[in-house]
């Protein structure tokens, strides 16, 4: 019997893969990190993650190299208000460095980081304005907010109350439900909006899960209340202007209510038993949720409606989530979505286009069989890429940073790190 030749190409099956993803090693422990849980995290402009550890009620702050932050960071370690520990559950830091976080109470509180960084030298109780040609003096919450008043620099009494002072600095309640500034109506003094003034949604007992900022220039933060179904929006309004020791002026805030944004139902943007809340670069807002109908929303900033079509978007699909935890953005406009049944992260074009899995483990096999070819039989080996969903073990939260998608692997007590390979990176339209 002729027996077959070997053929002389490289072996089939292998396609060059633009948009492959590798894992980063080392893994961080959680151990490591000085966290015990992990229920969500979030990176920052300057590379910092935040970690939100409910059972130690502390929010733990690491650098891009896996280091701890400590020095003003040590007093995010125990969280508490009035005595009583706080249990984070969800965290947020926005364009000012002001971390927002939630606990499942009807309170967003707050921690001012830059504040801390930087210091503060006083509160500012008047300055002088200049006025039709004669000079005022005037509270700066009127002067700074009045047209034609002209602030005279150098010009400020300072209230330098040490215990004032730390009250800023300290764990604030930044947006509390029930404050009597929901209830009535609420003039903000920057643009003369009305807010606030819903005495019944402030009654209702509330459980926020999940928080995350809009835009610097809209001064929204959006919150996630389970216990209603509802993702509503708090607007930043000016309370103490504080004197850092750099010199700077910088307002401290308090929030108050202004926008039902979306609610439970039936169609595109509903809410049903919510647990994630994500805001990309342009304030586009993004949400899991196990409930009915679609496990994952993204809604687009300032109109909030649906940015995708049930029907002929594949991150719609009825069905393709099984029990959707997070959602992130990459730099690219990517969709990260994990997924704790799949033990897997999908990844989505920025046109919600499945593409591939994530944070899984993969392996070639080498498969020989014959072909004929020109009336010759030849041995031909053919690589079949196999996938196994083993890597993960009850994973929880996404964060992405600098081209590095971070995956919290709960069941496994650590942080898996995955970047797309060189190729992928250097290739200018990976999706051709």
């Amino acid at each position: 019997m002729e027996l077959p030749s070997t053929g002389n190409g490289n072996p089939t099956g292998i396609s060059e893969d633009k948009d492959a993803f590798i894992e980063i090693t080392p893994r961080w422990a959680f151990s490591e990190l000085g966290i015990s849980s992990l229920s969500d995290m979030e990176t920052t402009e300057d590379g910092r993650l935040y970690f939100a550890d409910p059972v130690n009620h502390r929010i733990s702050v690491v650098r891009p190299s896996g280091k701890r932050e400590t020095g003003i960071y040590e007093s995010l370690r125990q969280l508490s208000f009035h005595g009583s520990p706080l249990s984070p559950v969800s965290v947020a830091v926005d364009d000012r460095f002001i971390l927002y976080f939630t606990n499942r109470s009807d309170t967003v509180y707050a921690w001012f980081q830059y504040l801390n960084m930087a210091g503060v030298e006083g509160i500012v109780t008047s300055f002088d304005y200049r006025v039709d040609g004669e000079i005022v003096t005037e509270d700066p919450y009127i002067g700074e907010f009045t047209e034609g008043y002209t602030r005279l620099d150098h010009s400020e009494v300072l209230n330098t109350d040490p215990a004032l002072i730390d009250s800023l600095l300290s764990i604030v309640p930044l947006y509390a439900s029930r404050d009597q500034s929901n209830r009535e109506a609420t003039i903000d003094p920057i643009d003369g909006s009305v807010l606030g003034n819903n005495p019944v949604y402030a009654s209702l007992t509330k459980s926020f899960i999940a928080v995350a900022d809009e835009s610097v220039e809209s001064r929204h933060i959006a919150v996630m209340d389970s216990l209603n179904n509802r993702l509503i929006n708090f607007k930043l309004v000016p309370t103490y202007l504080l004197k850092l020791s750099n010199g700077f002026f910088i307002w401290h805030f308090k929030g108050v209510y202004d926008n039902l944004l979306a609610s439970d139902g039936t169609g595109a943007g509903t809410i049903s038993e919510p647990n994630s809340l994500y805001s990309d670069e342009n304030g586009n807002l993004l949400y899991t949720q196990f409930g009915d109908y679609f496990g994952f929303h993204k809604l687009r900033t300032g109109m909030y409606t649906t940015a995708f079509t049930f029907g002929t978007d594949d991150i719609m699909d009825l069905g393709r989530f099984k029990s959707p935890m997070d959602a992130v953005v990459g730099d690219d406009g990517a969709i990260f979505v994990l997924d704790s049944t799949q033990n897997a992260v999908l990844k989505f074009s920025p046109q919600g286009e499945f593409q591939k899995f994530v944070a899984i483990r993969e392996e070639w096999i080498k498969e020989t069989d014959t072909t004929w070819i020109d009336n010759e039989m030849i041995l031909r080996d053919t690589l079949v890429q196999v996938s196994y969903h083993d890597l993960l073990d009850a994973p929880k939260a996404l964060a992405f940073y600098n081209e590095v998608l971070y995956v919290s692997d709960n069941g496994n007590q650590r942080i898996l790190r995955f970047t797309r390979t060189e190729a992928g990176i250097e290739d200018p339209n990976p999706y051709d």
